[in-house]
């Protein structure tokens, strides 16, 4: 409850950066309510989780997920981030190594330590594979995760755009909110709208944000979200979330990066203002413990049990 009075002072100057309108005036009625409410006792639920939708499985998506867990760990949460992508890029990009391919023995972990207390942890189709396959690997890898999870404060979810099609059931009903990466180029924004739509076919009450990824111009970001915004609203007849902006990259990133070899302030600064708008969106509260179905719920979307 403290970190969230902490994140109430001072918001107002950067939320018009972010939030349209309603959701600034919603935002500030849950800080005010938030603040105003003493919960004494603990609520057990599923852990709190975001699905990230990247624009593809390299490392610059890697890099802003990893970032972004880690401003989160800076405010005081406690973060895990499970990449579902097929190439487990934010695994190799955390923590410097190639995960692809590596075969789950008995001594291995699929949980990883990374820096301010990040979790991390991989599961692709070929894991999914295993583990309905061998009911060993399938006990272990649950035991794992739901001890994952009871110890974090937020999940993060990571999953490329040409990853979906293999993930497909993690469109499904356990997931809380998805945020899209949104490019200004213009094949960018359609394939985003091609994500949107079947996040939506499959789980038509989905609540779906935006992060527009790539500025070079501030003028960008209303016009890249208001186009994304007026095409959900007028052929799928939803609504999308502002969560923020990223600018571009100002170096590249390559499978060979490691997230100690790169900083960009202005890049740093958005992405520590889009973890507080995190916070305060998903009103992520103390006296709120995980029951650990996060993820037994999920795979058994895919045939998991």
């Amino acid at each position: 409850m403290n970190k969230l009075k902490k994140l109430g002072k001072g918001l107002e100057d950067i939320s018009y950066l972010f939030l349209s309108p309603d959701q600034e005036n919603a935002a500030e009625q849950k800080i005010k309510t938030v603040q105003e409410t003493s919960v004494k006792e603990t609520i057990e639920m599923a852990t709190k989780n975001i699905c990230l939708i990247g624009n593809s499985h390299d490392s610059r998506d890697a890099f802003l997920v990893i970032n972004l867990s880690l401003a989160l760990a800076r405010l005081g949460m406690k973060i895990a981030v499970v990449d579902m992508d097929e190439k487990l890029p934010c695994l190799n990009f955390l923590l410097g190594k190639t995960a692809e391919g590596e075969k789950l023995s008995d001594d291995n972990q699929i949980v990883s330590q990374g820096p301010f207390g990040v979790k991390l942890a991989g599961i692709n189709s070929d894991l999914i594979e295993s583990m309905l396959i061998d009911r060993a690997i399938r006990a272990k890898i649950m035991k794992e995760m739901q001890q994952m999870e009871k110890e974090v404060d937020l999940v993060l979810i990571s999953v490329s755009q040409d990853s979906l099609c293999y993930m497909n059931p993690l469109l499904r009903n356990s997931i809380e909110e998805f945020l899209v990466f949104v490019s200004p180029d213009k094949n960018s924004m359609l394939d985003s709208y091609k994500v949107i739509k079947t996040i939506f076919s499959n789980n038509p009450i989905a609540k779906i944000g935006t992060i527009i990824t790539d500025i070079e111009h501030m003028y960008a970001i209303d016009v890249v979200f208001n186009k994304m915004f007026s095409s959900v609203k007028k052929f799928l007849v939803k609504e999308l979330y502002k969560y923020g902006f990223l600018f571009k990259l100002k170096q590249e990133v390559n499978n060979n990066s490691n997230i100690a070899s790169f900083y960009d302030a202005d890049l740093t600064a958005c992405i520590s203002n889009i973890a507080q708008i995190i916070i305060l969106r998903l009103n992520l509260d103390e006296n709120v413990k995980s029951n650990g179905e996060l993820f037994k719920n999920i795979l058994n979307e895919f045939g998991i049990d």
